[in-house]
């Protein structure tokens, strides 16, 4: 734990990585000493891209522990919502973990399904608003998709009944 804000994290000191290119370099002076040059220039760029890489690390480990709260690791099998928020975020965790199957053929199917799972329970009103608040979802995405469409029409060719009308 820092006494202040302002101490800077230092970096982990660097692991000791075995050095590929050190077998070459010494497989190389015993055979043309014209491309060991080459070799040096290539070694130092190698080893600030490890460091690179090591700090990097270091960084994100050190971001992990400052925002992540310790033993409270959210996931769907030890998070128990109680507010309002935290059914919100239950939503999230839930639909982070269904997106990698957007792409299926069976997505829909999956998601009529967990609908109809998850309102068994409900009541008729409140089946219903849920209806509702997917129909309204449905028609901001149809509206969305007519304002594309609209788009690429006007740039389009010009409408058959006007291409004949042109013809003598």
């Amino acid at each position: 734990v820092k006494e202040s804000w302002e101490e800077e994290e230092q970096a982990p000191p660097p692991v000791k990585v075995p050095e590929k290119p050190a077998k070459k370099a010494a497989s190389k002076e015993t055979g043309k000493k014209g491309k060991d040059v080459e070799e040096t220039a290539l070694d130092p760029v190698t080893e600030k891209l490890r460091q690179q890489r090591l700090v990097e690390e270091a960084d994100y480990k050190a971001t992990t522990e400052l925002f992540a709260r310790k033993g409270d690791d959210k996931t769907l099998d030890n998070f128990i919502p109680k507010s309002e928020s935290d059914f919100l975020e239950y939503a999230e965790l839930i639909s982070h973990k269904l997106r990698p199957y957007e792409k299926s053929f069976h997505y829909i199917g999956l998601l009529k399904a967990v609908m109809r799972l998850s309102t068994t329970s409900l009541k008729a009103a409140d089946a219903k608003e849920v209806a509702s608040s997917v129909t309204a979802i449905a028609n901001e995405k149809l509206k969305a998709e007519k304002e594309a469409n609209a788009g690429k029409k006007k740039t389009g060719a010009p409408k058959r009944s006007e291409a004949q009308e042109l013809v003598p």
